[in-house]
């Protein structure tokens, strides 16, 4: 049996392959990588209930995000997992070790 070209882009996802890298070898830009990613390793346990409201917009918890970069993980992928832009996450942690 053979593993899909997502369950494929998955694992080096997983594996910790830099995006860009992923995204030259499927010939995917790096947002069509991180949709593979999020629409494959999606859990959605329950179905959307008829009376769910969406929650309100928060602030961007900025102590995780100098966690994350701090840690090595890539800027691209953290300001797609807060939906922001690169140049904001940037800010946000000049702001923070200041």
């Amino acid at each position: 049996m053979t593993d899909s070209r997502d369950d494929r882009i998955v694992a080096e996802f997983g594996e910790g392959h830099a995006v860009e890298d992923i995204a030259a070898r499927y010939g995917l830009t790096v947002a069509q990588v991180y949709m593979v990613v999020e629409r494959e390793v999606r859990f959605d346990p329950a179905p959307a209930s008829p009376y769910y409201a969406p929650p309100a917009p928060s602030y961007p918890d900025v102590d995780t995000i100098v966690a994350e970069y701090g840690a090595g993980y890539d800027i691209q992928w953290i300001a797609h997992k807060h939906h922001l832009s690169v140049d904001w996450i940037y800010y946000l942690i000049h702001q923070a070790v200041r």
